[in-house]
């Protein structure tokens, strides 16, 4: 987990956040070169709400809230990671912070922008997702692997997760490289 990159660009909330995921030994936190595409978008976000759905240690909500002008809501299913999270953010009137199944967020959509860093949501809760974020939102998923980069056993086999998201009748979506070994996909809701 050493985001050492990007360092200089980190807001302090972040920082915290890293801290409390080094402290748990969570090694799978957000990227620093993604919280930067999180902090970006959410810096677009003027109306609306923004949604994380996988809190785990808060670092992306604290990218997402270091430069949202609206509401961030997050949700996770560990109970102590919420409840150090929800202690975090305790001076941050504008992050919610939800325990419970990740599709505990979808009911206080429509949300502008949903950052789906949870693998169930991923994998099961597309047209779910779909219907809680706003014509127009953007929709992002982290945590891919480029195909140059797959292992040969995973070699001319299809990815279900890329044909899913890349190619839904209700997004406009690309793959884009946030880093020399990480890829996301970026969606905007058309209909």
């Amino acid at each position: 987990m050493d985001n050492t990159a990007s360092a200089y660009n980190r807001p302090e909330i972040v920082t915290q956040a890293l801290h409390m995921a080094q402290q748990l030994a969570l090694s799978e936190s957000c990227l620093d070169e993604v919280g930067e595409l999180l902090a970006l978008l959410a810096g677009y976000i003027r109306t609306g709400k923004i949604a994380e759905i996988g809190t785990g240690c808060g670092v992306g909500t604290a990218w997402l809230a270091s430069a949202a002008a609206t509401d961030v809501w997050t949700v996770d299913h560990d109970l102590s990671h919420v409840n150090r999270v929800r202690q975090l953010f305790a001076h941050h009137s504008t992050v919610h912070v939800l325990a419970g199944d990740w599709t505990q967020i979808l009911r206080h959509g429509p949300f502008q922008l949903i950052f789906v860093d949870a693998k169930p949501a991923k994998y099961l809760g597309i047209d779910a997702i779909i219907a809680a974020c706003a014509v127009g939102g953007l929709i992002i998923l982290d945590d891919l692997t480029p195909f140059e980069l797959w292992p040969e056993a995973w070699k001319d086999k299809c990815d279900p997760l890329r044909d899913m998201w890349l190619h839904h009748a209700q997004l406009w979506s690309v793959e884009i490289r946030t880093s020399a070994r990480h890829a996301a996909i970026l969606a905007r809701r058309t209909k």
